[in-house]
């Protein structure tokens, strides 16, 4: 009924010619900001993503189990605040990720961050971006384009080089250094008006194209820095990475109203994260989230959505057991945090059932109740 309701009072208002919007420095985040936003990990009834005046972009279905809260406070009151002096401000980027902010003119940068490394070798590492990624620029208008670059260098010792890595490798290293560069192109190429769960918007949208080149570089004793690029067996490890994302941002709301994250041909939406209705589902805040499974909708008939939060990288099986523990559907998974899918249980009679999520050592991460019911 809610989206029905916002359909009609978007169509009665799109008729109108929308003026161009324009996103204040004001809205920069600040200290004691918290700011809610929701992640749709499988969002299939999506579209229109045309570019061009006077769009209207329709996102009204996106759903997500829980509103994910990222509390802005003071760097001195984030976790590596010594290693961080110039930053003003701590914030999560993710469930695994604290960043550390400062403005500049219109920009809000990047400076660094405490989390998992770009390929996913230690869980927790210094990341330093030199100069700052520039996360957000305000103060844009439509028709708008600009290039900024970074770097990042990132050194491990041999405690902290992974075992399943050192087999990539053409030498056993006593430590390796790693070195990224993020060429970012942005675009301003839309504007018109979007319908989210948390509401009606006027936006602009920003069209992010962001290129990322790796080097590896090892040393073996007294050797020099040496560098392996080339001789890694693992090609795709290395590989260039092409990301494209939209951000559509409006002048009522420090949030982002909508993140959509493409596939590198722009043919495909792998996710979208989105301003929700913050009455109808819990809040949680984005760094205490555990891993878990949600399935909707629940009860179901046909068909059931299961979404993976915060998961460690690693191979999971998903089961489906009737009320006397007989197996009825299973599937393997391998995943590295986040991902969504539809499952087919048609098959599945009418009734109780339970879910549950293993990881590669068989142990119970989470088992939940599913009801089938059937029309």
């Amino acid at each position: 009924m809610q989206h029905l309701l916002l359909c009609l009072i978007s169509c009665l208002s799109w008729h109108f010619i929308q003026a161009q919007i324009f996103v204040p420095t004001s809205l920069m985040p600040r200290a004691g900001d918290t700011l809610l936003t929701a992640v749709d990990n499988l969002p299939t009834y999506i579209k229109n993503i045309s570019s061009g005046r006077n769009q209207r972009w329709d996102f009204a279905m996106l759903e997500a189990p829980y509103i994910r809260s990222a509390v802005w406070k003071p760097a001195s009151k984030g976790t590596a605040a010594t290693l961080f002096k110039n930053a003003e401000f701590a914030a999560p980027v993710d469930e695994h990720t604290e960043g550390y902010y400062r403005t500049q003119g219109n920009d809000l940068l990047l400076l660094g961050a405490i989390g998992p490394d770009p390929l996913n070798l230690s869980r927790k590492s210094v990341l330093r971006y030199s100069p700052g990624l520039v996360e957000r620029r305000y103060n844009l208008r439509y028709g708008d384009a600009f290039q900024a670059d970074g770097n990042l260098v990132l050194t491990l010792g041999e405690d902290e080089i992974p075992s399943w890595f050192r087999k990539k490798l053409p030498v056993s290293p006593d430590s390796l250094r790693l070195r990224v560069s993020y060429d970012r192109q942005y675009d301003v190429d839309s504007y018109g008006r979007m319908i989210v769960p948390g509401g009606i918007f006027d936006v602009i949208r920003e069209r992010r194209i962001e290129i990322i080149e790796m080097r590896l570089e090892v040393k073996v004793g007294r050797r020099r820095w040496q560098e392996v690029t080339k001789s890694v067996k693992d090609k795709e490890l290395l590989r260039t990475q092409k990301k494209i994302s939209y951000h559509f941002y409006a002048s009522s709301s420090k949030e982002p109203v909508a993140r959509v994250w493409m596939s590198s041909n722009e043919k495909k939406i792998l996710k979208i994260e989105f301003k929700p209705r913050e009455r109808e589902s819990s809040i949680q805040n984005i760094t205490s989230v555990r891993p878990d499974i949600y399935v909707s909708p629940n009860p179901a008939i046909a068909s059931v959505r299961f979404e993976f939060y915060n998961l460690p990288p690693g191979t999971y099986k998903l089961s489906i057991f009737n009320i006397i523990g007989q197996e009825e559907w299973s599937k393997m998974y391998t995943i590295t945090g986040n991902y969504a899918e539809q499952v087919d249980i048609s098959q599945l009679k009418k009734g109780a059932y339970l879910y549950s999520l293993k990881d590669e050592r068989g142990r119970t991460l989470s088992t939940k109740r599913l009801m089938v019911i059937r029309p």
